[in-house]
């Protein structure tokens, strides 16, 4: 089941002590709903005293993306429970979308950091630019990249080619394909 991006918003149960009390929002990963919703009040917890009893939800809704179509640069902030301890980190992924790029989070992590997807908390997650001049420092005098990582580095280049290196002839019609051939095919152009 592929992840959602949800936007949960809820607050502690008004009383006569404090009729309006503070309300938080945030954007949350899960499956579905339930697990949002879940994962809202576990996050909840840890900021203010409050669990599911003293608290209400007062609307869930799911994110969408705009244009599925276009290949964006996610940089995603991320705090994960090893065995040896909590860890910040900070990767980055290229994806169509940012539930795709979450999934390839937590795919990456378990395999290169054997982190289970419940001890991954997810701090910031947001589109980076990949322009040479998307991020100046303070001073202003060098333009640096925003793009960091070296596994999207080489995708940024706006004149990449991906060479078809091993293409196989095949026949015009149905009439012309016969199984044995006088000569051997040429399955590399240069």
């Amino acid at each position: 089941m592929p992840l959602h991006q949800y936007q949960v918003v809820g607050r502690r149960q008004p009383t006569e002590a404090d009729p309006v009390p503070q309300i938080y929002r945030m954007r949350l990963f899960a499956k579905n709903e339930v697990m949002a919703k879940s994962r809202f009040w576990y996050f909840l917890h840890q900021i203010d005293k409050m669990k599911r009893s003293t608290g209400e939800i007062l609307a869930v809704n799911e994110i969408r993306e705009k244009n599925r179509r276009i290949v964006n640069n996610y940089g995603i902030q991320i705090r994960y429970n090893s065995r040896s301890g909590t860890h910040n980190m900070y990767k980055e992924f290229r994806d169509v979308t940012m539930c795709a790029a979450m999934e390839r989070l937590y795919m990456d992590m378990a395999g290169r950091h054997r982190a289970r997807k419940s001890s991954i908390q997810v701090r910031d997650a947001k589109i980076v630019k990949a322009g040479v001049r998307a991020l100046k420092r303070s001073s202003g005098e060098e333009p640096v990249e925003a793009c960091s990582s070296l596994s999207v580095k080489p995708f940024l280049d706006s004149k990449i080619k991906f060479p078809l290196a091993h293409r196989i002839p095949r026949a015009t019609s149905r009439r012309y394909r016969t199984t044995f051939k006088t000569n051997r095919p040429t399955t590399f152009f240069s």
